[in-house]
């Protein structure tokens, strides 16, 4: 796993994962190394942050210490 920053929240993501950062909109893509889109993640206008994930990824939510997890859903099959 690797650790990033979206802002003041901490991101955690698988090491295939790599995320794309826009900071003038406060977006961000997480893509896979086959640039298969896993989620979109954002700021609205209140500095809520907003998820739209894949089908294909898990995303866990800490609100706590404000991390955010994202692991792509192989690691649910691997787990079993």
């Amino acid at each position: 796993m690797k650790t990033n920053n979206f802002f003041d929240w901490k991101l955690i993501l698988d090491e295939n994962l790599n995320p794309v950062i826009d900071e003038q909109n406060k977006k961000m893509v997480v893509i896979d190394r086959s640039i298969e889109l896993n989620a979109v993640i954002w700021l609205d206008e209140n500095n809520v942050i907003q998820l739209k994930p894949t089908w294909d990824c898990v995303i866990s939510i800490d609100d706590k210490n404000k991390a955010i997890t994202i692991r792509h859903a192989d690691f649910l099959r691997e787990n079993n």
